[in-house]
């Protein structure tokens, strides 16, 4: 019966992803192909840099959620939900502001932009979105639901591919297919609030209470530092790249990492189905805990074999749907096809370090990370461009997985000696 639910909701997920993966790739198609490796880099510029703000409206809130709410009640989703709107609404304000500063040298062809950082201003209303869009999935993944939330994802990506279809009929723009995803992500948010009320018999609203918000923050905010030192480490590198190299190295590295990326939602995946149910059976019976915890171990590392093989064989093909400019893309995803294992291993790692409550271990953990990553590529990205970006990611991620064995280790060792 467990893991009958957890392929469920897992599988839910994977089609979910099969759906939105299989829109943006065709959507990258057009856009490498309408506007070549540059244009496709200022299209990833925009996106990764918006993204850092998706995580930290994140925070880590929905695991404290799932930890004290209890099933098909709104109580502490309304709290929740008032925060999350605070959230992404400051950060999109933030997003805005530090777009005015970000550097840009026409000579040289690096930096943002002035067309990227009108993309940016656009896009920076998906980080209200995509707080609401969390917010709905801590209450899908507490009932182990993730078909509903794979409905309303699935609805919210049509929504963008249609408006893309339009935009590449009409204007081809950069800033119009920036827009498709500020509309989709509208109607995914507007569809998972529908599915909830509906379940809870209710139109529910958020409620704005600073001891509520604070009760969700005290516990969530090791883990909400450690989003953010993971995201720094995980992605610096474009900015980095974008600074340093051309806009077609970064869109060769985009290109490359879109493939790679599509690949890390399994493991996260598998993570966010198991963590509940391994999170019960932690407080109510140890031994199938542990028989549990070992299996899905096997599962995941032979998993992230079979992916990293995938993606081999998929870089073959990169030249012949987006043309011989692409070609520069193929050793930047079998670099980053090698890491796949570290990343499968490194997501169990990180909720059994939460299932543990040594949430604080995340925080060093990635600092230490982020750290590396940064001095790194400040070291390497400018002679060697975005391969060396690629190695840094996979050495990063190697480096964190030890860190996170450690840190189970560390909470193994205390448990059995207070």
């Amino acid at each position: 019966m467990f893991k009958k639910v957890i392929y469920f909701n897992t599988g839910a997920q994977i089609v979910g992803k099969g759906i939105t993966a299989s829109i943006t790739l065709l959507i990258t198609l057009v856009l490498f192909r309408t506007l070549d490796a540059s244009g496709y880099g200022d299209f990833t510029k925009i996106f990764v840099f918006v993204g850092y703000f998706y995580t930290l409206a994140d925070f880590g809130l929905n695991t404290i959620y799932i930890k004290i709410a209890k099933e098909n009640e709104v109580t502490h989703l309304k709290p929740l939900l008032g925060l999350r709107i605070l959230m992404g609404i400051t950060l999109a304000l933030m997003a805005v502001t530090i777009t005015q500063v970000l550097p840009y040298d026409q000579a040289a062809a690096t930096g943002f932009s002035p067309l990227v950082k009108t993309g940016i201003i656009i896009a920076s209303a998906t980080i209200i979105t995509h707080a609401l869009f969390t917010t709905t999935n801590a209450f899908f993944q507490k009932i182990l639901r993730y078909d509903l939330s794979t409905l309303a994802a699935a609805f919210g990506y049509l929504i963008i591919l249609a408006t893309a279809i339009v935009v590449t009929l009409t204007t081809k723009s950069i800033l119009g297919y920036t827009t498709a995803y500020v509309l989709g992500g509208i109607s995914l948010v507007a569809l998972a609030y529908l599915i909830i009320a509906r379940r809870v018999k209710t139109y529910f609203t958020p409620t704005f209470s600073r001891q509520q918000f604070l009760s969700f923050l005290g516990p969530a905010w090791p883990v909400g530092v450690a989003l953010i030192f993971n995201l720094i480490y995980f992605r610096i590198d474009v900015l980095i790249l974008a600074n340093f190299r051309t806009s077609s190295e970064v869109g060769l590295y985009g290109l490359a990492y879109l493939f790679f990326e599509a690949s890390l939602a399994i493991p996260i995946f598998f993570s966010n189905a198991i963590y509940p149910a391994l999170s019960n059976l932690y407080k109510e019976n140890e031994n199938v805990y542990k028989k549990q915890l070992s299996s899905w171990l096997k599962i995941l590392t032979f998993t992230s074999l079979i992916l990293a093989t995938a993606l081999f064989v998929i870089s073959y093909f990169i030249p012949l749907f987006f043309g011989p400019s692409s070609q520069g893309a193929i050793p930047a995803l079998r670099i980053l096809a090698l890491g796949l294992p570290f990343f499968f291993i490194s997501a169990l790692l990180w909720h059994l370090l939460i299932i543990y409550d040594r949430q604080k271990y995340l925080t060093y953990i990635y600092a230490a990370g982020a750290l590396f990553n940064i001095v790194a590529n400040l070291i390497f990205i400018p002679q060697y461009g975005y391969l060396a970006a690629a190695t840094i990611t996979v050495i990063s991620e190697g480096l964190i997985m030890l860190l996170l064995a450690a840190g189970f280790y560390i909470s193994q060792k205390k448990k059995r000696n207070p």
